[in-house]
């Protein structure tokens, strides 16, 4: 019976992502892992050894979701109409 439900609840427990398996620093630049489960997977102080460590391995950063763009835009245009 458990093998019958595992996998549906698994899905609506997690957010259907894959584990993040291979290269934590890879992971980070195509946006698979957070940024500060980089660091912590990667054994890095902090956001700047994180940002070394991708140009050494001439990786780009990775760009913000469209969820975060649309917050950052809704956010200037709040500001811009309170000026």
């Amino acid at each position: 019976m458990m093998a019958i439900i595992r996998k549906p609840l698994k899905a609506v427990v997690t957010d259907g992502a894959a584990p993040v398996t291979d290269n934590p620093l890879l992971a980070y630049s195509q946006g698979r892992l957070a940024r500060s489960d980089a660091v912590q997977r990667l054994g890095l102080r902090d956001y700047a050894g994180l940002l070394v460590a991708l140009g050494d391995a001439a990786l780009p950063i990775p760009l913000p979701s469209p969820r975060d763009v649309e917050n950052q835009v809704t956010a200037f245009a709040e500001l811009w109409t309170q000026s």
